[in-house]
């Protein structure tokens, strides 16, 4: 489903659930917000921009809600099954790159002053630690961060973009809300990493999306329900095929 539109339209929307706890928590974010950021051009200030910012600032708007016991998982009813890096690589970057040429404007920068919170950048998430599942997969602070279960926003968006704010280094790309929730509790996030699917009848590619905390549906209405999703999704397809 592209960036972006399971965000539209939430009061008609069957798979933006009323009864979602932190759905109104959602930072919906539009183009004015970015105006201080005078090198992107504003036309690529489309719905994938803005719903993949959406939810990426709305994670760390709510890191310092995690319930250590859940994780970040189920901070929103929308959660990534692709990676948050690989999907601002493909995406995003190529929309950003004017903006970021010089590496003056790190992208954490750009989600603070979007989300309003000045101090956003020291706010973290929360696991608790129990068994830890070993991974490959290593990073600036790995050993602090799942030794304490604790990660701040600033190195989780340093990751996503690859580079280093206070350094001013070039890092990997990484998803690190991907890799501690799979190196702390079930990996779900940001699992399958980068694999996309395309828009239907096209040839654009989409990221994927779960959706939690969907309505109760019971017995003889489940088929309506479930044909009401489908729907949905087409419709959305075919918006932005």
């Amino acid at each position: 489903m592209p960036l972006g539109a399971a965000l539209k339209n939430t009061a008609r929307n069957p798979l933006a659930s009323s009864g979602a706890l932190d759905a109104a928590r959602i930072k919906i974010l539009i183009k004015k917000g970015f105006a201080s950021f005078t090198k992107i051009i504003p036309s690529d200030i489309d719905d994938e921009f803005l719903g993949f910012f959406s939810l990426l600032t709305s994670y760390c708007i709510l890191a310092k809600s995690t319930d250590p016991r859940k994780g970040p998982k189920h901070l929103l009813p929308i959660m990534p099954r692709a990676d948050l890096s690989a999907q601002y690589n493909k995406f995003i970057e190529p929309k950003l790159r004017k903006q970021f040429l010089d590496k003056r404007i790190p992208l954490i920068d750009v989600v603070v002053k979007v989300s309003g919170n000045a101090q956003l950048a020291s706010e973290a998430f929360t696991w608790n630690v129990g068994t830890i599942t070993k991974i490959s997969d290593d990073w600036l602070g790995k050993e602090n961060n799942l030794a304490t279960g604790k990660l701040e926003t600033e190195g989780f968006i340093n990751n996503i973009q690859g580079f280093d704010r206070k350094s001013k280094k070039v890092r990997p790309k990484k998803d690190l809300l991907k890799l501690m929730d799979k190196a702390i509790r079930h990996g779900q996030i940001g699992s399958p990493n980068d694999k996309t699917e395309p828009v239907l009848d096209s040839s654009k590619e989409a990221a994927i999306f779960e959706f939690h905390e969907l309505d109760p549906v019971f017995g003889p209405n489940l088929g309506a329900a479930l044909g009401a999703y489908e729907e949905k999704a087409i419709a959305y397809d075919k918006e932005f095929e």
